[in-house]
């Protein structure tokens, strides 16, 4: 603390002074107003601060300053040192020094802080297992998101990008590494650029058949098996398959219906009564006995056909239904696996290689709602990575009437809009 006086021709013109002075922190102890030829006068404190020790500058300074803190440790262990040989020799009169659990005084030495304990690491929060799914999903989504941003900027720079026929492509949803990799052929074949468009169109029609001919229709023979994600339309393409006279209309057909392992305790919509209303003779399995009863019931059909329950999108729910259905299916020979894609989903949550690793491979493949479909090229990318089989398509919810063959080529007509 220290005390000022200061004087100035009124006592609120001190104050203002000493503020000014002295920072806003001042005490006024005193003040004598102006009388005559005698100005006024105050007197205040003053709460100055404590200046900081100056360092010396320099590397002898850093030697000075090490030297200090060296000698303040050495003084503070050997005052500890003392005041434990004096409390040893207090309680050396027969009685037994209490047992120190805690660091001995050596131990500190040349410590500024103690060492603090060591923390337990909290256990790491546990996730449910439908949020993992998802997240999976999400990861998965976004690599391919990565995947395709990638190629996207790999040909941007690419000469047949700014062709009008390929931004036509790639406005169906075609990858820019598919437009790309399909021009590159028609380079190879002596193509450029400056011919007419409708040449490069058939041209590029007759290179993207090519690409599909794995996806050309194979026959069905024996008992089909249809699997396939919820909102596919199994069922009704089942009813299709049963009704249509190019398919199995002629024939005599009876239909399974596979339960799930656990269909009491499931959402699972029974499709029975649906096969009844269109009287077609219809049976539920659960166990593999139960499928041995009714394949003896059913032997004098000429074809017969089984839905299933649907097929979850995550891989270890879905390996786990299509090993029960295997179990169940042991005992029919010859089979022939559908897979039944609504072309309208989400074709990134069922990559192809994902289709090719079920434990329940498809022998083949049927698209759905075809008529819906706004960019087929997106489809077209999703067959040819898959190579399968296309037996037959969809179009509209007519039973039997909107069933038809797959044809590959009237495919490509249809999106390149020949």
């Amino acid at each position: 603390m220290k005390l000022h006086t200061l004087t100035a021709p009124s006592i609120q013109a001190a104050l203002l002074e000493a503020r000014r002075r002295f920072g806003d922190d001042v005490v006024l102890l005193e003040s004598v107003p102006a009388q005559g030829d005698q100005p006024a006068r105050i007197t205040i404190m003053v709460d100055e601060p404590q200046q900081p020790e100056r360092l010396p500058f320099g590397y002898a300074g850093a030697q000075q300053l090490a030297r200090k803190t060296a000698h303040a440790a050495v003084h503070s262990s050997a005052t500890a040192a003392s005041d434990t040989t004096v409390l040893t020799t207090e309680q050396g009169n027969g009685s037994t020094p209490p047992v120190r659990t805690g660091p001995t005084s050596a131990s500190r030495r040349g410590q500024l802080f103690p060492t603090a304990p060591a923390k337990s690491s909290p256990a790491p929060p546990t996730i449910p297992a439908h949020l993992t799914d998802q997240i999976e999903r999400l990861h998965r989504r976004l690599a391919r998101l990565e995947q395709q941003l990638g190629g996207a900027l790999v040909g941007a720079s690419h000469r047949w990008l700014g062709h009008p026929l390929a931004s036509e492509l790639l406005r169906q949803g075609l990858r820019p590494s598919t437009v790309i990799r399909l021009f590159d052929r028609l380079v190879a074949q002596g193509f450029d650029p400056e011919q007419p468009d409708e040449q490069l169109r058939w041209a590029l029609a007759r290179e993207m058949r090519r690409q599909l001919a794995p996806t050309a229709p194979r026959p069905l023979q024996g008992t089909q098996v249809v699997i396939g994600p919820a909102g596919a339309g199994k069922t009704t393409l089942l009813l299709k398959l049963a009704r249509h006279a190019s398919f199995f209309g002629r024939r005599t057909t009876a239909v399974l219906v596979l339960l799930p392992e656990e269909a009491d305790s499931q959402p699972y919509l029974s499709p029975v009564e649906l096969y009844r209303r269109f009287e077609l003779p219809v049976q539920t399995v659960a166990t593999p006995r139960e499928m041995t009863a009714a394949l003896r019931r059913v032997q004098s059909f000429d074809q017969i056909l089984i839905d299933t329950p649907p097929l979850p999108l995550q891989e270890a729910p879905a390996r786990r239904l299509l090993l029960h259905l295997r179990q169940l299916l042991g005992a029919v020979l010859p089979l022939q696996v559908l897979f039944c894609l609504n072309a309208t989903c989400n074709l990134e949550d069922i990559p192809p290689q994902w289709v090719r690793r079920l434990p329940l491979a498809p022998d083949a493949l049927v698209l759905t709602h075809l008529d819906e479909v706004r960019r087929p090229g997106r489809l077209y990318d999703w067959l040819v990575a898959l190579a399968c089989p296309v037996v037959c398509v969809s179009r509209g919810v007519r039973v039997p009437d909107s069933l038809e063959g797959f044809s590959p080529a009237a495919f490509i007509e249809y999106l390149l809009r020949l």
